[in-house]
């Protein structure tokens, strides 16, 4: 039994973060298949005509999308539990690895729902009609709104970053202008600004970046580490 333990521990401490890596990877791109295959959408302004043809030419794309989103929350998760671990620990318990945590539970859900309104219009586009532009309307707030979460969880794990130095400097400004363009894109969004889809697909190119970085230290156990995970903890 006391072996059977052992080899517990040592598979946790060895795979558990690198597996927390892959699926870090494995997020970035299944959400840049689910943007690519969506094409550029319509903006909120335009006339329902060209957002009925949006979704009319784009409807396998946004089904496709929704379980591609699915899938993505999924991996998300999973490298967000590689990741919780060292926060938790290395900043001995405090309140900013589970602000980061309650940031990302918000916005997956608001993502999701997003996602799931516009397939769903897509394939009722007669019951639609002249009430596409609410619908999508609808889906755009959805996703602005998505913003908060996504920049409580980037302030929270930035801040925890350099607070404990297990973030380098450059990885911790590029999470913060992240979470501050996320911030600025729903901002803008509630007061029906064109240029919040441009700023919200800059944040989340450079979330998607910041992903990957942190990603890279975790495979490389470079972040939270053994040996430095245990002087923070001793």
């Amino acid at each position: 039994m006391p072996r059977l333990w052992w080899i517990a521990k040592v598979v946790d401490d060895f795979t558990w973060q690198r597996s927390g890596a892959i699926a870090g990877v494995l997020f970035v791109v299944l959400l840049a298949i689910a943007g690519v295959i969506g094409g550029e959408p319509p903006a909120a302004t335009d006339s329902s005509t060209e957002i009925l043809q949006y979704l009319d030419d784009h409807e396998t794309a946004l089904r496709a999308g929704v379980w591609l989103l699915g899938l993505a929350i999924l991996s998300l998760g999973w490298w967000f539990g590689a990741l919780w671990r060292g926060m938790f620990q290395s900043e001995r318990r405090t309140p900013l690895a589970i602000v980061s945590l309650i940031g990302l539970a918000i916005a997956g859900p608001l993502a999701l729902v997003s996602a799931a309104v516009l397939a769903a219009a897509a394939a009722h586009l007669d019951d639609v009609g002249e009430s596409a532009t609410f619908v999508y309307e609808l889906g755009t707030m959805l996703l602005a709104a998505e913003g908060f979460g996504l920049a409580t969880h980037l302030f929270a794990a930035n801040v925890l970053g350099a607070r404990t130095r297990t973030l380098p400097v450059w990885l911790v400004v590029l999470g913060l202008i992240s979470a501050l363009s996320f911030l600025l894109s729903a901002v803008v969004t509630c007061a029906g600004v064109d240029v919040n889809s441009s700023l919200g697909l800059l944040a989340f190119v450079i979330w998607c970046l910041w992903i990957l970085c942190v990603s890279f230290f975790l495979w490389t156990d470079t972040m939270f580490g053994r040996s430095g995970l245990a002087e923070r903890t001793s």
